[in-house]
């Protein structure tokens, strides 16, 4: 049996743990990250990490054939560098995945964590068996990743998959990247809860959605609980989240032509609330054959995608 380690770098937290060449998790931690200290510093902490995730599991070191990094931002995962990243400014241009080889003594990949997420669904997850995937993280942003007869698709700058960017309204609502109208501000969890804030003022619709908050106040999470329990307004504005989406969807689906979208991030567990309407505003907007052929799943690996997509950079990379 083969072991992977999959480190899944977040601005707040580094969690880790150790797969096997099943997909199943055997032991997993996680570590604040100390995002301001410097690259070396850093560089350090997360070698300790690593060797107490190896020792508390048991695993002899020889093990472990691969590390994987699953990293926001922009990478090159050729060279192994971080070329920028927001929530860890100390990392950019930093060469992350050389520097944690030389650290732990294992060999070290890392991409950005929309293609993590996607290489894990390919492998272990709902994307499992096909060769040509397209990967969505529906969660703050937009992210994902292209599978092409079974190659992670990257393009010649390291940046394809920004499907989060693509047009849907010509003068739609201003983007952080600068444009106008992309999906992200539609789908994402921004967009969502400033539709529903809006409508509820503007359609005066009574509303159960104080039922279902918690201390981060009105999020895409209350508004799809309210409208599985019948709240008229939360299902208003996630069927129109899943019409939007299937908006994007057509245009993935008539460019790229794939055997399977999976959808995956906190915001795609509203399940059919959005899934339905996405489906059928494809299906009216997309080509029919390839839309007639497309699956379009929830992700399978929920919780552990980060973990389990970053131990996926490694298996993919040694394969």
């Amino acid at each position: 049996m083969n072991y992977y380690l999959g480190i899944d770098l977040g601005g707040t937290d580094i969690k880790i743990g150790i797969t096997d060449n099943k997909g199943n998790i055997h032991i997993k931690q996680s570590f604040p990250t100390f995002a301001h200290l410097d690259a070396g510093t850093l560089i350090k902490h997360f070698g300790k990490c690593v060797e107490q995730v190896i020792h508390n599991s048991g695993f002899k070191k020889k093990s472990i054939k691969g590390a994987g990094i699953g990293s926001a931002g922009l990478v090159n995962p050729e060279t192994g560098q971080v070329k920028y990243v927001v929530n860890i400014q100390t990392l950019n241009d930093c060469y992350l995945a050389p520097a944690m080889e030389k650290k732990i003594g294992i060999p070290v990949f890392i991409d950005n964590d929309a293609n993590a997420m996607t290489l894990g669904e390919f492998h272990f997850g709902a994307a499992r068996g096909y060769n040509n995937v397209i990967a969505l993280t529906l969660g703050t942003g937009v992210g994902g990743g292209l599978i092409f007869n079974g190659e992670m698709y990257r393009g010649s700058t390291y940046s394809a998959g920004e499907l989060g960017h693509i047009t849907i309204e010509t003068n739609g609502i201003l983007c952080n990247c600068g444009n106008h109208g992309c999906i992200e501000q539609y789908v994402g969890r921004e967009g969502i809860v400033k539709r529903f804030k809006k409508y509820q003022k503007q359609k005066k619709m009574k509303s159960t959605i104080n039922k279902f908050l918690d201390n981060d106040g009105i999020t895409p999470k209350a508004i799809s609980k309210a409208a599985k329990a019948g709240d008229k307004l939360s299902r208003l504005v996630m069927e129109e989240t899943g019409t939007y989406l299937g908006v994007a969807l057509a245009s993935y689906v008539n460019i790229l032509d794939p055997e399977i979208i999976v959808i995956g991030g906190g915001i795609a567990n509203a399940g059919d609330l959005l899934l339905k309407p996405a489906r059928e505003e494809m299906m009216k907007r997309a080509y029919p054959l390839p839309a007639q052929n497309v699956k379009i799943v929830r992700a399978k690996l929920r919780n552990d995608a980060g973990i389990i997509g970053s131990a996926s950079i490694a298996v993919n990379s040694l394969k």
